[in-house]
């Protein structure tokens, strides 16, 4: 996955910048991390981007429409949240869910096969 450019969308800033680290440490380009819908929208426009890992919920919204915007520009993503995947809007049913508290080399695994790179 050397290389991958991974949007990390989360609020959470201890999370957040573990994640950043993670995904470092794993070869890749993290961009972000985004702690809201506005600014995770701005990142998908000014950015070059093969996968996000997204939390589902961002403070007081819900990052459905970060999902959308990338589903749009046919962008892999997947969902790191505690939410259960019946949470999901029925069109986003089909999206890849993990589950926090996560497994490391588990979520690189999921990201690498996304990002393909």
């Amino acid at each position: 996955m050397t290389g991958a450019r991974v949007l990390v969308v989360e609020d959470e800033s201890l999370l957040a910048e573990t994640l950043c680290d993670l995904m470092q440490d794993a070869g890749c380009e993290p961009i972000g991390p985004a702690a809201t819908v506005a600014a995770a929208l701005r990142l998908i426009d000014q950015a070059a981007i093969d996968v996000a890992v997204l939390d589902i919920r961002l403070l007081s919204e819900m990052s459905f429409p970060v999902a959308y915007a990338l589903r749009r520009r046919g962008i892999p993503l997947l969902f790191l949240t505690s939410y259960e995947q019946r949470s999901l809007p029925k069109d986003l049913g089909d999206a890849i869910l993990v589950e926090k508290p996560f497994s490391a080399p588990l979520l690189i695994e999921i990201v690498r096969r996304l990002a393909m790179v």
